[in-house]
């Protein structure tokens, strides 16, 4: 009876050591679940905490620009034009052209591109000037360094010989705000 009650015992110790292992692996699984879960949020919520900081550096590095950003504004207001004084734009290229001594045609050309929040207006136009090549290079200078003119920009100019002077095309924007 004694080897019977051993061989109980033996069967009995080995299925508690089998379950403990099943148990034990079990709840390591499961833990380990849990743990890595965890970890994911905790990866999730650095990343989350450092675009949140990259964010309120750049509104802080905004805000700090934006007293430098309205002196450039007030500057750009005092070069840029509203809309209703381009009617002067063609009375300056003529007192230029005059004082150049060549003779000028202007038009404006097509609707003016009106401005929004982000960008200024523009209208485009051309011009041609006819004279000797030294007065429509002087024209041409003055025009691109006279502060008396609006904020223009000439896209393209096309100078070629017509008798004895010269004849320039010219089309560009000028800008208002």
């Amino acid at each position: 009876m004694k080897a019977q009650n051993f061989k109980e015992q033996v069967w009995i110790g080995g299925g508690i050591i089998l379950g403990s292992l099943v148990i034990f692996a079990v709840a390591f699984y499961v833990l380990a679940g849990e743990i890595q879960s965890a970890a994911d949020a905790i990866t999730k919520n650095r990343d989350l905490i450092a675009n949140q900081s990259m964010l309120i550096n750049s509104f802080s590095s905004l805000k700090a620009n934006a007293a430098a950003a309205t002196v450039y504004q007030a500057a750009m207001d005092k070069v840029l034009s509203t809309q209703d004084n381009l009617i002067v734009f063609p009375t300056q290229i003529d007192g230029i052209a005059r004082k150049d001594g060549v003779d000028v045609t202007f038009s404006f050309e097509g609707d003016p591109v009106p401005a929004v929040a982000t960008k200024v207006g523009y209208v485009n136009f051309s011009l041609s000037a006819t004279g000797p090549l030294n007065n429509i290079t002087a024209f041409m200078q003055d025009i691109e360094s006279s502060a008396q003119v609006l904020l223009s920009k000439i896209d393209s100019f096309d100078i070629a010989q017509s008798g004895s002077g010269y004849v320039l095309s010219a089309s560009g924007e000028v800008f208002f705000k």
